[in-house]
């Protein structure tokens, strides 16, 4: 009787991500809005979320995490991601890293980085979870292609996982949108204060509209969605309507947090789908049954 109150226990909460008992260590310079959004979602989930910023940057970090009243404590609270630009602070970090979530996307991840990060973490490591780009595994033409800095990063990343036997698993994203608080609230995005950074009307309007009903997920295994061309790209900054190739930095930001608490390794696109909520951990859990 005990074991199956164990095992019904023990299940449950794995689904809900309660057990994770992970500590993380989220970087990537390039894309602010991204890493800050899967560091305040990890925190969620996992025991510890460390958030790799530059110096002095703590303070503006939190702000947009978790708003100016929150800012103004300057301290970090249980269950929220902590900012450090403090090398001894990034080293304890990494030392007890489970996971390290690096958010890339059209940014390639810098190999003196990535050998830092790795080479600094400690045994409890097991796994890397890489945002990259839609299309980032393939090489690109010249011209509009966009070079091969993307892909040459990735297999960079995933050589250096394997010869240290940690999972690596990709989420990629198409053209990012959204980010804020929308309509449902602080808890899955950034406070409001970030609408307030976006100066062009347009922008702030697709981004707003966008977080308010385009929080859908339409995910496929692996590195299979066709990006349009750059002129169908510039076209679609003024819409907020789900396409596969457009996606919410929330929703990716959520199947980031997902493939880090799952077992083993994933690769697979997000793109959009009208929703006015995120998906749950627990809806994560049926995609990826679903895509397997």
């Amino acid at each position: 009787m005990k074991l199956t109150i164990f095992f019904f226990f023990f299940f449950s909460f794995t689904l809900l991500g309660i057990t994770a008992g992970l500590n993380a260590v989220c970087y990537g310079p390039q894309s602010r809005v991204l890493l800050l959004l899967t560091a305040k979602l990890a925190a969620r989930e996992m025991n510890d979320v460390a958030v790799i910023c530059e110096s002095g940057a703590e303070s503006m970090c939190r702000r947009f995490m978790y708003g100016p009243e929150y800012e103004e404590k300057g301290i970090d609270e249980e269950n929220k991601a902590k900012p450090t630009s403090d090398p001894t602070l990034m080293e304890t970090a990494l030392k007890k890293a489970n996971v390290i979530l690096l958010t890339g996307h059209d940014n390639p991840i810098e190999e003196k980085a990535v050998n830092t990060l790795l080479n600094t973490a400690g045994e409890g490591l097991s796994k890397v979870v890489l945002v990259s780009q839609m299309g980032g595994s393939k090489a690109k033409g010249g011209f509009f292609g966009g070079g091969n800095s993307i892909k040459e990063s990735e297999d960079y990343i995933r050589k250096v996982c394997q010869s240290k036997g940690l999972d690596l698993s990709i989420v990629r994203a198409g053209m990012l949108k959204g980010g804020g608080c929308g309509d449902v609230g602080d808890d899955f995005g950034l406070n409001k204060v970030y609408y307030n950074t976006l100066v062009d009307v347009i922008e702030a309007s697709v981004t707003m509209a966008h977080d308010k009903y385009s929080l859908g997920a339409d995910c496929t295994l692996g590195d299979t969605v066709e990006m349009p061309n750059m002129f169908t790209q510039m076209g679609s900054k003024s819409s907020f309507e789900p396409c596969q190739y457009d996606s919410n930095r929330i929703v990716v930001a959520g199947g980031a947090v997902a493939a880090a608490l799952k077992d083993g390794e994933i690769e697979f696109s997000i793109g959009t789908q009208s929703s006015k909520t995120p998906p749950s951990q627990e809806d994560w859990v049926k995609m990826f049954d679903t895509m397997e």
